[in-house]
């Protein structure tokens, strides 16, 4: 075949493969691309706790099921950053032009339904953003069950001081963890959703005679500690020691927090 045969050849191919990529990819236009990726993009930060989280943020001011929906949740619990660890399947529906008064219509714009599988890691939505997808036939959307309430109950404090005067003068971790569990008051339920709140994280340490313990749930953490020489306290210490890189929350962080003064 001559050169310019060849390239014809070539021009043809491009052509058709391009022609059959339109024809086969998924229903969608430049409208429902960009609702699909503002959502991922708002919701890839703060992380959520689980799909579930991040589906209830994904319909936060997407009250209507005919324009939004989440109708795909896939927890898949990893430690590593980098791997998806939630992923999301949503129903995005462009009316077009359809809605609109004659008298608005400019150009007629047909009305189009979209799907998108978002995938999330540590840091948020994938790299690319979200996938058109083809619609899953029969799908129903989402309702994701409420969120249960987080912190640490206000009846705390008083059990953590309680419950340091009445440990024995010796004892171990697995012995204040013990009592920590047996004597702190019953999580309250939440009023609006009729769900307990979540049990706060309990950690202990003991050391040289000293006990610290800590409760913390939903960005709390409540410190106690009973010195070798009975004295008790607890207290709330601020966000800025008890965060990631910082002191951190744990009972060894609350026997060296009960010795530093809080930032001015």
């Amino acid at each position: 075949m001559k050169t310019w045969g060849v390239a014809l050849a070539l021009v043809a191919m491009t052509a058709l493969g391009g022609a059959m990529y339109y024809v086969t990819r998924p229903d969608g236009n430049s409208t429902t691309d960009e609702k699909a990726r503002e959502v991922a993009e708002r919701i890839g930060y703060p992380v959520g706790t689980d799909a579930n989280s991040y589906a209830r943020a994904a319909l936060s001011g997407n009250t209507d099921p005919k324009y939004f929906a989440v109708i795909g949740i896939t927890d898949s619990p990893t430690d590593d950053p980098e791997k998806v660890r939630v992923s999301l399947v949503f129903r995005v529906h462009d009316p077009g032009t359809s809605e609109d008064p004659p008298s608005f219509r400019l150009w007629e714009r047909d009305p189009v339904t979209a799907c998108y599988r978002a995938d999330f890691n540590y840091y948020g939505v994938t790299k690319g953003g979200p996938d058109r997808i083809r619609c899953p036939e029969d799908a129903r959307p989402i309702t994701p069950p409420p969120a249960q309430k987080t912190g640490v109950p206000e009846a705390y404090l008083d059990a953590f001081k309680a419950i340091l005067a009445g440990l024995p003068p010796a004892p171990t971790q697995d012995e204040v963890l013990a009592a920590l569990r047996a004597k702190l008051p019953p999580v309250p339920v939440d009023e609006q959703t009729k769900l307990p709140w979540v049990e706060p994280r309990l950690d202990a340490f003991v050391k040289d005679g000293a006990v610290g313990i800590i409760a913390g749930s939903g960005g709390q953490c409540l410190n106690g500690v009973r010195l070798a020489d009975g004295t008790v306290a607890a207290w709330y210490p601020p966000r800025v020691q008890t965060q990631p890189g910082e002191y951190g929350c744990s009972g060894e962080s609350a026997l060296a927090l009960y010795r530093v003064p809080p930032p001015k």
